[in-house]
């Protein structure tokens, strides 16, 4: 057991390497640069005031666990340096679009659209600027700013299902450039986000990401059941762990529990990180959808070198 343990390690670490390294390289430089700054910005500019001047609200320095100074330019150092997960995954969500492009061949619906794997990367970046311009700030508009990032990730899955659940009906083949079919989807989802963002009120935010997630769950479901076995369940499965793990600890954050204000590991930090691998796993879920190794010839040539001695 060990012995296959240490071996699919190694297989994974040849995989991640050999094949992107250029995102592993650029993701490292981001985040030794990200934290560079957040270090240089509290210590030239301490007590400037700067934020100050922006509307909000007093007991916003006592919702979370990590301690506040609000003389910081950069009131909350960790819960701020921890979005580099967005980063990360939006390097390699672009990176993989590009690489489709490239290939010209597509086994399903993200490969034969890098719409998605642009979209997604988009996204990431967003929650990046809106997550870290509100834990920088704790200031109202930033917060207005970030809770329109997670409406996006929550339309993104939905937008996906959505997609699929279209051309099982239709009975296409989701390998196949459907254009038109893509320009009316981007738009009427377009518009949801748009009416979400500047029309709906803010106090029903639960409710609809909530709608949101159980459609996702429910079309997904329905998918599963009359295609079973083209997708890897391990990374659903890791994405399920993932996106719990950061629930709970997002809810320690809220009540306080095993909070040290102090601390370089903190509650919301926690949830930052498990958000960004939950959508990383979500992304390989659906990329796997019809994959087949044999036809990787990279792929099994490592598996032959680390798995099957």
């Amino acid at each position: 057991m060990i012995q296959t343990i240490r071996s699919y390690t190694r297989y994974m670490r040849a995989v991640l390497w050999r094949h992107h390294k250029r995102s592993i390289i650029l993701s490292l430089i981001a985040t030794i640069l990200f934290g560079c700054i957040i270090a240089t910005l509290n210590y030239f500019f301490y007590d400037t005031g700067f934020w100050n001047q922006f509307r909000f609200k007093q007991s916003v320095f006592n919702w979370f666990c990590e301690y506040t100074d609000p003389k910081k330019l950069i009131r909350q150092p960790m819960n701020t340096f921890t979005n580099i997960a967005y980063i990360v995954n939006s390097v390699y969500f672009f990176e993989r679009g590009l690489n489709d492009i490239r290939k010209k061949s597509a086994y399903n619906l993200i490969t034969a659209h890098p719409f998605y794997s642009f979209t997604l990367s988009a996204i990431s970046f967003y929650t990046f600027c809106g997550s870290t311009f509100y834990h920088s700030s704790l200031i109202e508009v930033a917060s207005n700013v970030d809770f329109s990032a997670v409406y996006s990730v929550s339309l993104f899955p939905l937008m996906y299902f959505t997609h699929r659940m279209f051309l099982f009906v239709a009975k296409i083949e989701t390998n196949v450039l459907h254009k038109k079919g893509l320009i009316v989807l981007l738009t009427s989802f377009t518009i949801i986000y748009l009416m979400l963002t500047f029309v709906i009120s803010m106090k029903h935010i639960h409710e609809i990401v909530l709608t949101f997630i159980i459609l996702t769950g429910f079309f997904g479901f329905i998918l599963e059941k009359a295609d079973p076995g083209k997708t890897n369940k391990l990374y659903l499965a890791l994405m399920v762990i993932t996106i719990t793990t950061a629930v709970v600890f997002f809810k320690f954050d809220i009540e306080k529990i095993w909070c040290i204000p102090d601390s370089y590991i903190q509650p919301h930090s926690i949830w930052h990180l498990c958000n960004g691998f939950a959508v990383f796993y979500f992304y390989l879920y659906i990329r796997s959808e019809r994959y087949k190794p044999h036809n990787d010839q990279k792929v099994m040539h490592l598996k032959n070198q680390f798995l099957n001695k």
